[in-house]
């Protein structure tokens, strides 16, 4: 029975690719992400180990506050801290580090790097050996305010040599600097394709950080002190307000940082790999079915000559086994080359990792081999077991096609199963989890798969319908192919349903958060202008330029939003930072209790549904930590309706600022003094605003407009990754189409022999493929409109949210299923056009 299920497998090499293919691609991707995963970790982890090699110790401040994504703010430090670190029994040397957002601007006037992309860094540097920045050969480091040195990445991205003049923005404003030299991170031109601008300490202190502080002290030891000893030391001189770590630890730390930032894209590659292998086990399961159907005659022979089931069943069984090593084996060595491949689509997002060679783990192998070899042949188990309760007599009788579709079993079990999933999604939406909307969505699917040839039959005939009047007999006999046999019809579409109803559910997700952004910020945004930097909570516009606009006769108020970082109680929050004398000028957060101009640093806002959930009033106290440590007691001044722009909890810019923190704002928000008209305003504030190139001028409507777009970076990254399971779903139509033609070679035959025309039957078995893709395309968008919309019913109580239902989106998926369709239909189409009529007649 092995020879029969390894012959059987090889037989027909054009079917065992097209039913391998869905997991070769499945497994390409899964590998590609384990692949990049590990040679990303492995050439940060080298990186690190090497820049800080020379580092025994390093020590930051201990008030820390984290950010997500595994960023982290840490508070300064004094710089007295150096020549107390100096002093410590095994120092031989302490070297000062400043470190705060700085954007250079190129040659052309625009800001180097990308808005909520890599960092974008000022820093001191120093000639020591403890520092991770060198400067190159044929430059020297910066001394004086006017002095600076950037990454070689930069330098060539903003087209700088040494010599140049050049401008740069922090907190501290625009400045002009004339470029020393270029310096690298090790052995590479920036780390992760950030961009960095370096001083010396003094100038470091008043343009990126505060004067008199450090972010942080690089110590080298002297031989004969471990690591650890002087660490220790240095933890117990400096006192409970820093962090005294080892060189060993701080290179875990940024290790471990990077590992986490990246985290969610891998994850992401990881989904997408899940829906691909997904979406492949529905194609499996159908080539298997229909294979099963055609060998129903095969099989009775095998046991009339005395085949048991269980031979029949673990012949099939082998068969899959031997196509799920094959699909595997040729997706793990697409996957290497795949990696490379997500390397420079990362470098679209400004994200340049460091030069080294691939990682190739045995794990990687490995979890490519499992995993595809058991989906396929749990795709495969169902029909072989069907297989093997052929009769005997079988032999005797045409049975190769299975017409059943409908049964009470069925009807129960899919109805069963797609209950099952829906609970399971209802839960998982309701926050109890995302483990239970990620296994509900499977099983929603699954449900739907068993119930779809019950409604295969209408649903195809409704389709089909207009097809019979528009392109005649082909139309006619194209519907009633897709009829007869609605398992096979419903099976070829389940791939397809399964990708559509995916994009289809993001498209209405991410229609309706488009229309709620228009609404929201229509409604609270109440000013003209806006100064807009695409930043939040890292980097930004100076506080100087709302003070400059303020100056001007054609402004109304100007005045910068921030985002801040802290902790209410012990959990980490997100702050939004106010100037409480003019932020009532610009937006309208329909207060319940108080107004705006209430707040002080004594005090704290908070957003209706915030007050509710924690049953807070006015006078309520708050306890907020802040980067420097302290614990603040803010009393509740003020409760506002609309948190979908301010968020749960307000603070005003004095408190913050007082604790040390960057200001920056993410955005300045201006209005036009009475009688100006909106061109003289504009071209006001235009004049002010060309000293800050990375603030962008918008009028209201264009700032609406450009919020509303920013979904469409992400949207469109999502519709590419589910393109990959829709092409799958496409080429699964064209294998079963393939072995539906073999199926019914005398069938084709016959028409060719009562007068059918070449062209007439290459349109019938188009037009099928058409109807199959539309059934598949209907089931989706279905679907996806109703797992949509429970999405965005399930998150209103996040902030308000209106359903919108994207028609040209969804239009579009309809017009490209069809051309899918036309697409997968070619190769099957012309291969039936070109049958042998006699042999197709003769054919048993």
């Amino acid at each position: 029975m092995f020879r029969v299920a390894l012959k059987s497998a090889l037989f027909n090499k054009r079917r065992l690719v097209g039913t391998a293919l869905s997991i070769i691609i499945g497994i390409a991707f899964l590998a590609a992400t384990l692949v990049f995963t590990d040679t990303m970790k492995r050439t940060f982890d080298t990186l690190f180990a090497n820049v800080f090699a020379k580092t025994d110790a390093f020590v930051r401040s201990s008030n820390e506050i984290d950010m997500g994504f595994g960023q982290k703010q840490y508070d300064r430090l004094p710089e007295s801290l150096i020549a107390q670190a100096e002093q410590v029994d095994g120092v031989a040397d302490a070297v000062g580090y400043v470190e705060g957002y700085a954007r250079v601007i190129g040659s052309d006037g625009k800001p180097i790097g990308i808005d909520n992309g890599p960092p974008t860094s000022g820093s001191s540097i120093t000639e020591s050996k403890v520092l991770p920045w060198k400067v190159t050969a044929g430059g020297r480091y910066p001394q004086g305010p006017t002095e600076a040195v950037v990454d070689v990445g930069t330098a060539k991205k903003a087209k700088l040599a040494i010599g140049s003049t050049f401008d740069a923005l922090s907190q501290g404003g625009t400045r002009s600097f004339t470029l020393v030299g270029t310096a690298r991170f090790g052995t590479t031109d920036s780390p992760g394709g950030a961009t960095f601008v370096m001083f010396d300490l003094p100038t470091a202190q008043s343009f990126v950080g505060k004067p008199g502080e450090l972010n942080a002290i690089f110590v080298e030891g002297r031989p004969g002190v471990s690591q650890r000893v002087l660490a220790d030391r240095l933890q117990a001189a400096l006192g409970t307000e820093t962090k005294a770590l080892t060189g060993a630890e701080q290179t875990k730390e940024s290790q471990n940082a990077i590992a986490q930032s990246l985290k969610f894209f891998n994850i992401l590659l990881l989904a997408f790999a899940a829906i691909a292998l997904f979406v492949g086990s529905f194609i499996i399961y159908n080539t298997f079915s229909i294979i099963v159907a055609q060998r129903q005659r095969e099989n009775a022979l095998l046991r009339a000559v005395g085949a048991s089931r269980i031979q029949i069943v673990s012949a099939l069984l082998v068969e899959s086994v031997i196509i799920g090593l094959i699909a595997s084996g040729l997706g793990f060595v697409g996957g290497i080359g795949m990696a490379s491949v997500l390397r420079r689509f990362l470098k679209t997002f400004g994200i340049d990792i460091p030069a080294g060679g691939t990682v190739l783990l045995p794990r990687t192998a490995i979890v490519s081999f499992v995993v595809g070899v058991t989906m396929t042949v749990f795709a495969a188990v169902f029909p072989s077991f069907r297989a093997s309760k052929v009769a005997p007599v079988a032999a005797m009788r045409d049975v190769a096609i299975d017409r059943s579709a409908t049964s009470k079993k069925r009807t129960m079990g899919g109805a069963i199963v797609t209950l099952l999933g829906v609970l399971m999604v209802g839960v998982g939406l309701t926050g109890n989890g995302i483990m239970w909307l990620a296994g509900g969505v499977p099983v929603l699917f699954v449900g739907l798969f068993v119930l779809g040839p019950l409604i295969a039959r209408p649903v195809a005939s409704i389709i089909g319908a207009p097809l019979a009047k528009l392109v005649g007999t082909t139309g006619m006999l194209a519907r009633r192919n897709s009829m007869r046999n609605p398992k096979r019809t419903a099976r070829t579409a389940a791939a397809l349903m399964v990708g559509v109803a995916l994009v289809a559910g993001i498209s209405v997700l991410a229609a309706s958060i488009r229309t709620s952004v228009r609404s929201i910020v229509g409604e609270q945004f109440v000013g003209d202008f806006v100064v807009n930097t695409n930043t939040q909570g890292i980097g930004g516009l100076p506080p100087e330029l709302a003070d400059k606009l303020n100056t001007l006769p054609e402004v109304g108020d100007a005045t910068g939003i921030q985002i801040g970082f802290g902790k209410i109680k012990t959990k980490s929050a997100i702050l939004t930072v106010v100037d409480p004398k003019l932020v009532g000028s610009v937006f309208d957060m329909q207060f319940v209790s108080g107004k705006p101009s209430d707040l002080t640093t004594e005090g704290i806002f908070v957003s209706k549904a915030r007050a509710d959930s924690d049953k807070l009033a006015m006078g309520s106290t708050i306890d907020v930590t802040l980067i420097d440590g302290k614990s603040h007691a803010l009393a509740v001044q003020g409760i506002y309706k609309k948190n979908e722009m301010a968020g749960a909890y307000t603070i005003s810019n004095a408190l913050y600022a007082a604790s040390g923190a960057d200001t920056l704002h993410f955005a300045v928000y201006t209005t036009k003094a009475p009688g100006v008209s909106d061109a003289v305003a504009r071209a006001a504030i235009a004049k002010v605003v060309t000293a800050y190139p990375t603030g962008k001028l918008l009028s209201r409507s264009e700032y609406i407009n450009e919020q509303a777009k920013q979904l469409n970076q992400f949207v469109n990254l999502i519709y590419g990754l589910l393109a990959l399971a829709i092409i799958i779903a496409v080429f699964g139509i064209a294998n079963t189409l393939s072995l539906s033609v073999y199926e019914r070679t005398r069938e084709l035959g016959l028409l060719r022999a009562v007068g059918a025309f070449r062209s007439q039957v290459r349109s019938s078995v188009r037009w099928e493929s058409v109807i199959t893709a539309l059934l598949g395309t209907v089931q989706g968008i279905v679907v996806g409109i109703l797992l949509g919309y429970a999405i965005i019913v399930a998150l209103r109580n996040q902030g308000k949210l209106l359903f919108t239902l994207p028609v040209v989106s969804l239009g579009v998926v309809v017009v490209l299923a069809i051309l899918a369709g036309i697409l997968a239909a070619v190769r099957p189409a012309r291969r039936a056009a070109r049958l042998d009529i006699l042999r197709a007649i003769a054919r048993h």
